[in-house]
């Protein structure tokens, strides 16, 4: 009789809190990561370092494009090297590269031209999709139970916000309350450069590695994405998850106009009701859980999001400069922001198991680099929308006017998710179905039966 363990592929059993801490934990430091590289970076190289704005902009905007291409094939990879070990040896392999890369950005030396940028913000996006990629694919093998995927994501997203708390606060705590630059990126290298290495040895040694890979005989990429492309609810899933991610960003590319011209309020403001938006939330993620296991994950996402996004008209409600009441619906966005953190991926990861019962192959990893890719698709889309769009509906900082900022950064959000929204709108992959496809791949696929639960 096999002996069960707190991660049996073969049951429905909890998995055990030990191994689900372990495996969260890199997610923290990756949040942290991340911080300086949106926020800060660009900034830091066009003042600090002095170079010209318009190329490091380009830099960037390239980077991120190098970012999405090589997803698909950092997936592929990661499904046919996959041996006893699993994901784990492309989450050691390209950490060290990404905490050198990170320290090279953060730390330019005198005298750092494009070139240096150039170089190493590739190697940093090429060292994240090697360490992310194989990371989120861990997390859906970990169990193909319905209700325990929520569970692990709900953790791994938790340490993610955790992290993002950490690297709003850590630099004001650390640097007397008004850092400047050079200390909030030194502040992130050498967090990072202690936790992520910690929080990996913590991952790999106390977390299984996933059910053992079976064998099959190789394919290209553009057989690999042709099967993917064949999962019809998978790809409606993420034209709902885009059209999420695209009203979120949307929002976020608008939030610190509508607070300065619509709200009245100063960055600073702002600054503290985010802080206290995730706090909310963090402690709101376990009901979040349980709705998505009670009413079904696409749900409660398609229903989250709704709310979210509804919740920002409340804003046009608050008089001008009246930050107490300005917070209330800041404190409400708290209570659903975890639908957006965590229930994407557990979603997606879902559709895997149809994608393993169509084409009798499990490609997890290339599964979810096409659910990166369309989070940074979004991303890329809504720069490219929302601040054009403002401009041609007339929008002037130095006037203020507040109408063009309702419509793009408070009504076109609502309007795309209430798209997506209507995209899961008898979505197929329920609790139930998702149990029955898991039952016929046990049957047309017994070689991958012990993959899938």
């Amino acid at each position: 009789m096999r002996k069960r363990t707190g991660l049996d592929m073969r049951t429905s059993e909890p998995i055990g809190l030990r191994p689900l801490i372990a495996y969260s934990a890199p997610a923290l430091p990756l949040s942290m990561l991340l911080m300086p590289l949106i926020l800060y970076l660009p900034a830091y190289y066009a003042t600090s370092v002095g170079l010209p704005l318009a190329m490091v902009g380009l830099i960037f905007s390239l980077a991120r494009a190098f970012d999405g291409i090589i997803d698909p094939l950092i997936g592929h990879l990661s499904d046919a090297s996959r041996g006893r070990w699993g994901r784990k040896p492309w989450l050691l392999g390209g950490a060290p590269l990404l905490v050198i890369a990170t320290w090279y950005l953060c730390r330019p030396p005198h005298g750092a031209g494009l070139a240096y940028l150039g170089l190493w913000l590739f190697l940093f996006y090429l060292a994240w999709s090697t360490v992310q990629i194989p990371y989120l694919s861990w997390g859906v093998e970990l169990s193909r139970d319905y209700r325990q995927r929520t569970r692990i994501a709900g953790f791994r997203e938790g340490n993610l916000l955790v992290g993002t708390l950490l690297a709003t606060g850590l630099p004001l705590l650390l640097g007397g309350g008004h850092p400047d630059l050079d200390t909030i990126l030194a502040v992130f290298v050498g967090t990072t450069a202690i936790l992520l290495p910690l929080a990996l040895v913590a991952a790999v040694s106390l977390t299984p590695a996933g059910p053992a890979p079976q064998p099959a005989p190789p394919i290209g990429l553009i057989a690999g994405i042709r099967l993917v492309a064949g999962n019809g609810p998978f790809l409606r899933l993420m034209g709902a998850i885009f059209a999420f991610w695209l009203a979120a960003n949307i929002w976020n590319a608008c939030v610190l106009l509508v607070m300065e011209h619509v709200l009245g309020l100063d960055t600073g403001t702002f600054l503290l009701f985010v802080l206290g938006q995730f706090l909310i939330g963090l402690m709101a993620l376990p009901l979040v859980t349980r709705l998505a296991n009670r009413i079904g994950k696409h749900h409660a996402l398609a229903l989250g999001t709704l709310a979210f996004f509804s919740i920002l008209l409340l804003l046009l409600l608050v008089p001008r400069g009246q930050a107490m009441i300005a917070f209330l619906p800041f404190a409400l966005l708290g209570l659903v922001t975890p639908v957006i953190w965590v229930l994407p991926a557990a979603t997606a990861g879902d559709a895997v198991e149809l994608g393993i019962l169509l084409s009798g192959r499990d490609q997890s990893a290339l599964y979810m680099a096409f659910y990166n890719f369309a989070q940074k698709l979004a991303l890329a889309a809504s720069i490219g929308i929302a601040l054009p769009l403002l401009g041609l509906l007339g929008f002037d900082p130095a006037r203020g006017q507040p109408m063009p900022l309702i419509l793009v950064g408070i009504v076109l959000p609502l309007l795309c998710a209430t798209a997506g929204a209507l995209l899961l709108r008898g979505y197929p992959i329920t609790e139930r179905r998702h149990a029955a496809i898991r039952r016929r791949i046990a049957r047309v696929h017994p070689h991958l039966a012990t993959s899938v639960g």
